[in-house]
């Protein structure tokens, strides 16, 4: 351990360099939802990848770039980094304490937009092994980069980009995900698996105009043919009655139940902060966990239809939309079951509705007791003095498949139960920021006897 003294010293002498970095990378708006600003999101990640060692290329996906970088050492184990440079829209403004697109420092916290997500990842990585390399000791790994500009947006173009350059993703030992951090209790998250998902928008016409709700009697209704095949998607106690939509789901492993019960998900506190009396379908505290982390889903996210404006409007709506994601799990298919909601719209007499888009990608999971799971484990307990708790998947979704299909993944990093990622206020503590990078180094020196 004392080897890495001179490696956490050199961290601490450059936090002020650090975040000045992470200032500039905030400065960017690189909002993948405008497709604003995304060139030089990834110019500013490949000057930082080379101004610190790292090989770089950026690489063209017609759409947002994507950036690599690697240190080939010629050793027989490889790490490999995935973050993101893009965010989410910062709007609305007004609910910032400071601008959003300027690093502020209040408390001890930094805020900005992509402080937390992931931004300050990606600096504290480059930074972290920076510090390896100049405290003279030798890297026990090759470590890869993958940065990318679409993750708010589905990262669209990056499985395109995968398939192109499939040698750089072969003999990985480990991937480290873009972010994580602390939950509610202080103590330090890991992630090993994200939901699959499928994204629609649905629509139907019925009429070339609207009409005067008066010809009720004879016209028809597109809003309420919507909901109609809306309706027909799941029962009332929330099971989804698409054909085959459970087919071929994978078996929860003895291993991963025991992490899923052992996992603490807050359930009076959920509740109050959503005023809720219960969970939905009457599911009791232990079962909402365990779904959370199981369970399909079918939400409806939006509807529209007819008059939304103000007071009223007696009218019969010509078409209408909807907005419909499927959360799926280990073994679920995004395309197939898109063919298969759409062969029974059509089998139950629903053939005008129309998918206007959709896109989605399959679920991921790393086993909880995988090798690179444990060397993460050990390297938090050296730098955070408390074992790790565990997700094995998240509820929510990401390209996570792309790496996961040949590498095992943990998700970690520098956040905190309120960093506010993708909410106004985003911010993460200047100290976590420090302990990110000694978090990383140890994973290194794990990896010297791995």
């Amino acid at each position: 351990m004392m080897t890495l003294e001179k490696v956490y010293k050199l961290i601490e002498e450059r936090k002020d360099l650090a975040i000045k970095n992470l200032a500039e990378f905030i400065a960017i708006p690189s909002v993948s939802a405008k497709e604003e600003f995304l060139v030089e999101a990834a110019e500013f990640s490949e000057k930082l990848l080379k101004n610190n060692g790292f090989k770089t290329k950026i690489h063209d996906t017609g759409g947002g770039p994507v950036v690599t970088g690697i240190i080939d050492v010629g050793a027989k184990r490889t790490l490999m980094f995935y973050d993101h440079a893009d965010v989410q829209p910062a709007e609305p403004f007004e609910l910032w304490d400071s601008p959003p697109f300027e690093l502020a420092i209040r408390e001890g916290r930094m805020f900005g937009r992509g402080v937390a997500d992931n931004k300050d990842e990606i600096v504290g990585r480059v930074h972290a092994i920076k510090a390896w390399l100049d405290a003279g000791l030798e890297l026990p790994c090759n470590i890869k980069f993958v940065i990318e500009t679409e993750e708010e947006s589905s990262s669209k173009n990056l499985e395109n980009y995968v398939k192109k350059d499939l040698d750089f993703f072969k003999n990985v030992d480990g991937c480290i995900w873009e972010f994580g951090g602390s939950n509610r209790e202080g103590l330090q998250e890991f992630i090993l698996g994200v939901k699959g998902i499928l994204y629609v928008q649905l629509s139907v016409k019925q009429m070339n105009i609207d009409s005067h709700s008066a010809n009720a009697t004879h016209l028809p209704n597109a809003g309420e043919r919507l909901l109609q095949a809306a309706n027909l998607l799941k029962d009332k106690d929330g099971k989804i009655l698409i054909p085959k939509f459970y087919d071929g789901i994978e078996e929860i492993t003895k291993e991963e139940m025991e992490v899923i019960k052992n996992y603490k998900f807050y359930p009076e506190e959920v509740k109050e902060h959503f005023g809720l009396e219960e969970f939905r379908y009457g599911m009791n505290n232990d079962e909402a966990k365990v779904a959370y982390f199981t369970v399909p889903t079918c939400n409806l996210c939006g509807f529209t239809a007819g008059w939304q404006g103000q007071g009223g409007k007696t009218v019969i709506p010509k078409e209408a939309s909807c907005k419909i994601d499927f959360r799926l799990v280990k073994g679920q298919d995004p395309k197939v079951i898109l063919k298969n909601m759409m062969k029974y719209f059509e089998n139950n007499g629903f053939s005008d509705i129309k998918v206007d888009w959709s896109n989605g990608y399959p679920p991921s999971k790393t086993y909880v007791n995988a090798d690179f799971v444990n060397l993460c484990k050990r390297a938090n307990k050296r730098v955070y003095n408390h074992e790790a708790s565990i997700q094995s998947t998240s509820g929510g979704s990401g390209p996570m498949y792309l790496f996961g299909d040949y590498m095992p993944v943990v998700s970690l990093g520098s956040g905190n139960a309120n960093s506010n990622a993708h909410a106004p206020n985003e911010n993460i503590y200047v100290d976590d920021f420090i302990d990110g990078m000694k978090m990383i180094v140890n994973v290194l020196d794990e990896f010297r006897n791995w």
